[in-house]
């Protein structure tokens, strides 16, 4: 497993962790893959990668890969501000440590 997915693993799983806490509205299938899909983008610009048609790759391949987690995070309560946090952010760190509790 490359350091992306273990990265990208660790964060949906943290994600999950801090949004079941949340009283909001329950996350839906395509915020959950937003999520991810912000913190790919985010991984492979840090790491100096900015071809989209990899970051399309990665994030195609993450989705598969991490597709349990994925379905756990659908119907996880969700801050209503969360998704608008997540698609400022400027780094994975700030998602899951600012836009996700």
């Amino acid at each position: 497993m490359t350091r992306i997915m273990q990265y990208a693993r660790c964060l949906v799983l943290l994600a999950l962790v801090l949004l079941a806490g949340c009283q909001r509205h329950l996350a839906t299938p395509a915020e959950c893959a937003e999520i991810l899909d912000r913190i790919v983008v985010l991984e492979l610009g840090e790491l100096g990668f900015r071809d989209a048609a990899l970051v399309e790759r990665k994030a195609a391949e993450l989705r598969r890969t991490l597709a349990p987690e994925l379905r756990a995070c659908e119907g996880v309560r969700i801050h209503q501000d969360s998704m608008a946090c997540v698609r400022a952010a400027r780094s994975a760190e700030e998602i899951s440590h600012s836009c996700l509790r």
